[in-house]
């Protein structure tokens, strides 16, 4: 179906087509005490009222556990052991009972009343396996993401519409390579799997959306679905512990998804700039800096047989 189609068909109300299936929202959680309070006081205010709040904390050590259960006993928690957000977004996948799921919605994430109405609807149709909305920085209309596409020749993931104020620009549906916070059929979660867990925070989405076009479901951007993002409240913005998981999780994606006459160029060329952004430490004398990148290449050497072995692994 063309996507102007889409555009016609899915700006009625669910309610008016009888669409109102469960979706199980997964939240992962880790010391995000007043993140995950705001986060969960705007899904309260959802439009779409059929839904269920898997919140899978980390052992939190402020209190975020005990907030949950006095002030949001509606939500099912989980508490865990120290794990990855990868391995805690597993665990509330597991326990999800929607035929739609969240499969992780950061607790530094507000959502719009109507978030999840055209994405419900959007995902009614068959060829559609996976939807997802516009995402702006926090408190603002500059807009993070409007869906993106993955560049394979440079390597780059593209977030469209990255950095600039809202204007209605990006206000059509349209099919994209991956969405950021995928709202997912549960078919589509039965024929790829869990979320993979070597990541450490990046990159999760877009591999997620990439094996799921792989397997022959179609990534739908939908406009209406609006957030707010507190840019790496969880990771820590800019800091080295950001930029060693970015760097281990962006070549580890392009091992595994790229194609068989890419995966030498990739590593190839992140080899080089990896040896050209060693060499610019040493220069100004960082030495944690350049222990985070020789790090970060050794994390993919040790783990590219495994990486390897992951290609094109799909279910039937």
């Amino acid at each position: 179906m063309a996507i102007l189609s889409l555009v016609r068909e899915f700006h009625a109300p669910v309610e008016a087509v009888g669409v109102v299936p469960l979706v199980s929202i997964v939240v992962p959680n880790f010391n995000g005490r007043q993140l995950l309070k705001e986060c969960l006081d705007s899904i309260k205010n959802l439009h779409y009222e059929n839904y269920e709040v898997i919140v899978v904390d980390n052992s939190s050590t402020d209190g975020s556990a005990d907030m949950v259960r006095m002030h949001y006993p509606w939500a099912v928690l989980l508490v865990t052991e120290r794990i990855k957000m990868a391995q805690a977004c597993n665990k509330g996948l597991a326990l999800a009972k929607g035929d739609i799921i969240v499969t992780m919605l950061n607790n530094d994430m507000t959502i719009d009343k109507y978030w999840l109405d055209q994405q419900v609807m959007i995902l009614a149709r068959g060829e559609v396996g996976i939807v997802g909305g516009k995402i702006y920085d926090y408190g603002s209309d500059i807009i993070q993401t409007a869906g993106g596409m993955v560049n394979w020749k440079s390597g780059w993931s593209i977030r469209i519409g990255h950095g600039e104020r809202d204007k209605g620009q990006y206000d059509l549906l349209r099919e994209v390579d991956y969405v950021d916070v995928p709202t997912v059929r549960r078919d589509v979660v039965n024929r790829i799997g869990a979320i993979d867990e070597e990541y450490s925070f990046y990159y999760t989405d877009v591999d997620y959306c990439v094996r799921a076009k792989k397997a022959g479901y179609r990534v739908i951007y939908a406009p209406s679905a609006k957030m707010w993002h507190r840019s790496s409240a969880t990771v820590g913005a800019n800091s080295l512990r950001q930029y060693c998981s970015y760097q281990k999780d962006s070549m580890r994606f392009l091992m595994k998804n790229s194609s068989s006459s890419l995966v030498l160029y990739h590593l190839f060329r992140r080899t080089i700039a990896t040896l050209i952004e060693l060499s610019f430490s040493m220069s100004r004398k960082r030495p944690i800096e350049m222990r985070m990148q020789i790090a970060a290449m050794i994390w993919n050497l040790i783990r590219l047989p495994q990486t390897m072995r992951s290609r094109g692994k799909l279910p039937l």
